[in-house]
């Protein structure tokens, strides 16, 4: 696996290349409009903002070209499955009837993406577990086809092998983590087009910013360095990918954070020209807009 710098140096990005490449962030949770003046900095031209409780952004927000604010694309809120994982993002649903009201009501909300919660997160007190969370096949078929009744994709956030292959079976657009992603997950998600954000820095930041065990630690490095592997892995047989920060908005340190993301997939093994193209292009396919 080739090396690359976790925290690559200014001029591995310098301001001539972020005015014209055109980064997309397909994984960013905004409290308000006034959190973008990092990301411009950053040279980020759109954002998908995967929601969270109270959130005041709405969907696809149409920001004219000419301004250098970024392109917004909101989920406004997650929906997840009562008694598991996502009570800071979102609403609580049970029954077909709540998430086809729910979904309902996002749409007149303005989301432009529906954001599930379709597992738990990676345990830091029981290293290679996930917490509880998600929904089963039903469900997900169910919430995918209301979705788009209502004209609207779905990213899951979702970890371990089964619950991915789940979301990317029902036909999500995008998976959002993938923690714990295996081959077999990949080929179908190859087969299905379904979209990887893998968001590895998320992963290193949580491990880093709370009271973790040297146990825990050691497991999230093995994690980490499997994740990489699965990227070059997804690359080599054609899932598309994009890059996410899953960064908190307004961030004092976005750019940083955005750079070390790409740093990421380099040092996965993937060569510095295609790093571009999937933080550009495969960004703009993701949301669904023109690349710059």
């Amino acid at each position: 696996m080739r090396e690359a710098h976790i925290h690559p140096p200014s001029d591995r990005y310098p301001e001539e290349v972020r005015r014209g490449a055109g980064f997309v962030d397909a994984h960013v949770h905004c409290k308000d409009t006034c959190c973008l003046d990092a990301v411009v900095d950053a040279g980020v031209v759109a954002v998908r903002d995967a929601g969270m409780t109270g959130n005041t952004i709405r969907g696809i927000c149409a920001i004219d070209r000419d301004s250098s604010l970024p392109l917004i694309i909101s989920a406004r809120w997650a929906l997840y499955k009562k008694g598991g994982y996502g009570s800071s993002f979102g609403i609580p649903v049970e029954t077909p009837e709540e998430m086809k009201s729910a979904i309902h009501l996002l749409k007149n909300a303005g989301a432009g993406i529906i954001k599930i919660m379709a597992s738990g997160i990676v345990s830091f007190k029981e290293p290679g577990r996930v917490t509880a969370g998600g929904f089963n096949k039903d469900e997900l078929q169910f919430i995918v086809q209301a979705a788009a009744t209502c004209g609207l994709d779905v990213m899951a956030h979702v970890n371990g092998e089964q619950a991915i292959i789940d979301v990317a079976e029902a036909g999500v657009r995008s998976i959002e983590h993938g923690f714990f992603m295996s081959e077999r997950a990949l080929r179908i998600m190859a087969k299905k087009s379904t979209f990887w954000v893998p968001t590895v820095g998320a992963l290193k930041r949580a491990a880093e910013s709370g009271n973790v065990s040297k146990e825990s630690e050691d497991f999230v490095a093995g994690l980490i360095r499997s994740h990489l592997e699965m990227m070059l892995y997804a690359q080599g047989i054609g899932v598309p990918l994009a890059v996410g920060t899953d960064c908190v908005l307004p961030d004092s340190r976005y750019r940083e954070t955005y750079d070390a993301e790409l740093a990421y997939f380099e040092q996965a093994g993937i060569p510095y020209d295609d790093v571009r193209k999937i933080a550009c292009e495969g960004g703009a396919r993701l949301l669904g807009i023109k690349a710059s």
